[in-house]
């Protein structure tokens, strides 16, 4: 019983202790559920590649909910904390710029219809047959310049979908699929 009451007044001593202790109790809370989610795919879901992505979703956004807790929890004004993320935003849109650009090419890619696996093209000065569009990538097999003709190099080249912005992009087999 004594001990009880030593821990009690310890506590009441060092309130900062309370406010720790509450928020590794969040962080262990939000870390065990991530946990359970990422357990309850892995048996449910039968494709390992949609099983992949899914619980790789689960993990970003229990990071984003830990900082979001972290932030919040500290700086105890929201005032503070929607300054804090703005700064942040900030920061991660300047340094990402290139990778947003790249996934804002891939949907204009996609909705514009501007080229799609099977087209040759030619983009920031090469020119191939393109392989695969993924939302960062534009995967070619690239044509030309070394060998005569338009016979394929043997390269494989990965171009940034940021491309599609910052150039044009000729498809040489768009509306007519003979070249």
């Amino acid at each position: 019983m004594e001990s009880i009451e030593l821990i009690r007044e310890w506590l009441l001593e060092y309130p900062l202790a309370i406010s720790i202790l509450k928020y590794l109790l969040w962080v262990l809370c939000i870390v065990f559920i991530i946990q359970l989610i990422r357990r309850f795919l892995r048996k449910n879901l039968p494709d390992t590649s949609t099983r992949y992505k899914s619980q790789k979703g689960v993990e970003i956004i229990g990071y984003i909910l830990l900082v979001i807790l972290s932030f919040s929890y500290f700086t105890g004004s929201i005032k503070d904390f929607t300054i804090i993320i703005g700064l942040f935003t900030a920061g991660i849109a300047f340094t990402l710029q290139e990778l947003i650009l790249s996934i804002a090419g891939s949907i204009y890619i996609f909705f514009v219809k501007v080229y799609k696996p099977g087209d040759r093209i030619e983009i920031n000065g090469i020119k191939g047959d393109v392989i695969d569009v993924d939302s960062i990538y534009t995967t070619m097999m690239e044509i030309g310049k070394w060998v005569s003709t338009d016979n394929y190099t043997g390269r494989i080249v990965k171009l940034s979908n940021a491309f599609v912005f910052k150039g044009p992009v000729y498809n040489y087999s768009k509306d007519f699929p003979f070249i």
